[in-house]
Order: structure tokens, then C-alpha cells, then sequence
């Protein structure tokens, strides 16, 4: 396997290769994360992507500052990480999975500085990221979909595609940290809040999350039930994180 490491000094994030994969590029993709965050929105979404199309891993990453638990997959210990995956049908996609995110400001920034970092490498030009969005008094059963982006002609053009509004406040984490990174680095962003409720997962606002990273990567996807998508995400967990 080929390891990759990015910054000089400091704890940094390693990247492991699948074999033959180092050079692998797929031009023009759009790249999408599911890291797992508020209501579980991202990775359920993702893991439902994942478990409908044709996908193949990149790589793997594993950063010093994700939380130090681990967890076991039928008796095997398995550490946090998180896996880049290229999809090339029917539209040319690179999809972040993962099972944490770093606990710290500077390992959220380290890690998302590589993930960026090799998602243009690997072909993508644009940036699309999920999150949930707590704390609100009322939740429309349709869960809405609030907007940001580091460009306004980004936002002006995607939102559209999504129904969403335009987000005012706070974003924690990855959901942030990648839009902007990927904002310095030239490539199109736009970032997502869906509305959550009380239960985590919360599969109302997973849905959303997949309808929306549906629209926005072309990847041609059926909608899903909450049903549907509770049994899809407890068998694409089984097989992502054996």
C-alpha cells in the first residue's frame, strides 16, 4: 500500500492507498462527505449512496485526533476512519465515509485540509457538504434544507437545485471547515443544514440529505422510504465498517 502524508510538523493524517489507486483521477467529479455529526445526517446519507451504486475506495484516513475509542465489528477491533470512494457511473462522484471526526480545532482543520487536498487531486472540482441542523423549536415534517457557501453565485446556483434557503449562523466542524478550504482552493462549494428533531438517527432529515446529494451529483438514485432507508444504512454499515 502506498501511504501518503501531508504537513511537515504536527500531528498529521494518514493516507492509505488501495493498491494501483495512487494516481487514480476521475475529471470533474463532484466530491460529497458523510462524516457522522448532528443527527447522523451526513453518514446515513452517504452510507445509503454508497450501498446504491457502484463505488470503489481510493484510500483510507486515520488522524491522530480522532477519539480514541475504538469499536469492534464481530469481534474485531476496528479504529475510527474514514474512506474516500470513486463512483464513475452514472456521474463522476468522490465520496468521503467516515466514522468520526477529529476532537480537536486543529486536528478538524488538519484533516479537512487533506481531505480537500486530495479530493482535487483525484479530480474534483466542486464541494458539496451535509449536516444537521439542531436546537429549533419547530421541524417541518419535510426537514428544510438551509444554504451556505463561500461564494454567492455558488450558493445563488445550487440552492435552487435543492429548494433551500439561505443559512444565517453557526456551522461546527467539517461541514464548515471543508466549504471554506475548498473555497481557498478554487473549487465550487456549498454547504447544507437540514433540520433534525430529537431522535438520532434522525431519518426524516437523512432522507432529505440523500434527496438533496442526489440532485446535486446526478447520480440517478429512486426515493427513498424512512422504512427503506433505516434497512439500507443498517446493512451498508455491516459492510463499510467490517
Amino acid at each position: 500500500m502506498r501511504r501518503l502524508r501531508t504537513l511537515d510538523s504536527g500531528l498529521r493524517t494518514e493516507v492509505v492507498y488501495e493498491e494501483g489507486m495512487g494516481d487514480y483521477v476521475l475529471e470533474g467529479a463532484t466530491f460529497i462527505e458523510g462524516l457522522p455529526g448532528i443527527g447522523m445526517v451526513s453518514k446515513v446519507a452517504v452510507a445509503h449512496i454508497l450501498a446504491s451504486v457502484k463505488a470503489k475506495r481510493i484510500c483510507r484516513l486515520y488522524s491522530p485526533e480522532f477519539p480514541s475509542p475504538a469499536f469492534v465489528s464481530d469481534g474485531r477491533l476496528v479504529l475510527n476512519f474514514a474512506d474516500l470512494y470513486a463512483v464513475e457511473e452514472p456521474s463522476p462522484t468522490l465520496i468521503l465515509y467516515g466514522t468520526s471526526q477529529p476532537a480537536s480545532s486543529y486536528g478538524q482543520h488538519e484533516f479537512c485540509y487533506t481531505v480537500i487536498e486530495l479530493a482535487r487531486r483525484h479530480g474534483a472540482t466542486r464541494v458539496f457538504t451535509v449536516g444537521g441542523l439542531g436546537g429549533r423549536e419547530a421541524v417541518s415534517p419535510r426537514r428544510e434544507v438551509y444554504c451556505s457557501s463561500t461564494d454567492r453565485s455558488n450558493l445563488e446556483k445550487y440552492a435552487k437545485l435543492v429548494e433551500g434557503h439561505v443559512y444565517s449562523g453557526q456551522i461546527v466542524g467539517a461541514v464548515g471547515i471543508l466549504m471554506n478550504l475548498a473555497g481557498l482552493m478554487g473549487m465550487e462549494n456549498m454547504g447544507m443544514l437540514i433540520e433534525v428533531g430529537e431522535s438520532t438517527p434522525d431519518y426524516y432529515a437523512c432522507r432529505r440529505a440523500v434527496w438533496v446529494l442526489n440532485r446535486l451529483a446526478n447520480l440517478g438514485l429512486e426515493d427513498v422510504t424512512v422504512d427503506e432507508l433505516m434497512r439500507s444504512y443498517a446493512r451498508a454499515v455491516a459492510r463499510l465498517e467490517s
